[in-house]
């Protein structure tokens, strides 16, 4: 049997502007997190770590985190480190992965493909490496083939896989399932897309690539248990692959409406009813929204200092004042026109995202309307 612990995408050092008051704070968090999986390495006793790119930000990344990594890497030998840089950290000559001494263990894979050989293991580690930060092509048109006389074929990419589904991300270094199942891999680790995602095999019908995800929330989107991914191959090609949590901190949002509150003492009665089980160490993003008393605008700052217990805590107003439409549209004035013209375009609307749109334009006027109204 081989095993391995796949990472990707830690962006160490990455700049987290919206994290301004707690950066320092978050990247100790993303340097536990590594220690945590370094600790999977070494108690798992796995063959390989694996890691699929954007590792530590070549704008940005500081040379006491590459130290950090030297030395993290440096502890969990013999078992190989295999790297494949991205496009937040490529393979520059004036990047740490080159600038640095690495230790033996440390496998770095550049913008020519690579295959590093462990007849021990009668397995190979393939990979490539982004040349920059803008790659518009498709690594895998260039892979040379599979070396014979090896029971394991691992490969190590960051890269995107189209697959149909909408993604937010850059199309860097595009490839195919078609072409992943064509390298004749047992294993792909992937690294790129946030969100953890397996893709199964054209002709097997069995997982043979995969994105872990973030191991630690980059952004507001990440919610959730972020993991890494073990996986064990056995003497068949038979693939398991399981999700490991490790972060420090999970992302929560959460919508609280505010039932009728006319003033703060009210909200903050009712955030702290809905908050009690928040766990403080979470970063915490709390929409505000349903009706509210046109004469009462929730005030932000109060919030966030009265809940400054949390590591995190962030507070949006989407809330809308109990103005009486009806009235208003019979009347017949501006506002009243426009309340009109927003409920004809959201009935005439075919598709549910052009109606969430007017709601939102609604509610946009209504808070405005409520505004005139005091």
């Amino acid at each position: 049997m081989l095993s391995f612990i796949h990472t990707a995408d830690v962006h160490l050092d990455a700049p987290l502007q919206a994290l301004s008051d707690v950066y320092e704070l978050r990247q100790d968090d993303f340097r536990r997190t590594m220690r945590q999986i370094r600790d999977l390495v070494v108690d798992r006793q796995v063959d390989f770590w694996l890691v699929a790119g954007d590792l530590l930000e070549y704008h940005g990344g500081r040379r006491s985190t590459a130290l950090f990594l030297r030395d993290l890497f440096a502890s969990v030998a013999p078992v190989p480190v295999c790297i494949a840089p991205g496009n937040h950290d490529p393979w520059r000559a004036d990047s740490f992965y080159q600038s640095l001494s690495w230790p033996g263990n440390v496998y770095w894979f550049t913008p020519e493909w690579g295959a590093f050989e462990f007849p021990e293991k009668s397995c190979v580690v393939y990979g490539w490496g982004f040349p920059e930060p803008h790659f518009y092509e498709s690594p895998l048109n260039t892979f040379p083939g599979k070396l014979d006389g090896y029971r394991h074929h691992l490969m190590v990419l960051h890269a995107h896989v189209l697959h149909g589904a909408g993604e937010e991300h850059h199309p860097y270094a595009p490839v195919s399932v078609q072409e992943m199942a064509d390298t004749g891999m047992d294993y792909i680790a992937l690294g790129h897309i946030h969100k953890p995602m397996q893709f199964s095999h054209p002709v097997k019908r069995q997982p043979f690539a995969a994105y872990p995800g973030t191991p630690e929330a980059i952004t507001v989107k990440e919610e959730g248990d972020r993991c890494v991914l073990y996986g064990e191959l056995d003497h068949t090609g038979k693939l398991l692959l399981q999700s490991i949590p490790v972060a420090q901190r999970r992302v929560s949002k959460r919508e609280i409406t505010l039932d009728g509150a006319e003033t703060m003492e009210q909200l903050v009665e009712r955030l702290q009813c809905e908050l009690a089980n928040e766990p403080v160490e979470n970063l915490v993003y709390v929409t505000l929204t349903g009706e509210r008393a046109a004469h009462f605008t929730p005030a932000i700052p109060v919030l966030q200092q009265r809940f400054r217990h949390f590591f995190l805590i962030q507070f949006r107003d989407q809330t809308w004042p109990d103005v009486d439409e009806e009235k208003l549209i019979s009347e017949g004035g501006v506002l009243g026109r426009w309340l009109a013209k927003l409920a004809e375009t959201e009935a005439q609307a075919v598709a549910e995202e052009e109606r969430q749109i007017v709601r939102m334009a609604r509610r946009e006027a209504l808070a405005r309307i409520g505004g005139n109204t005091g």
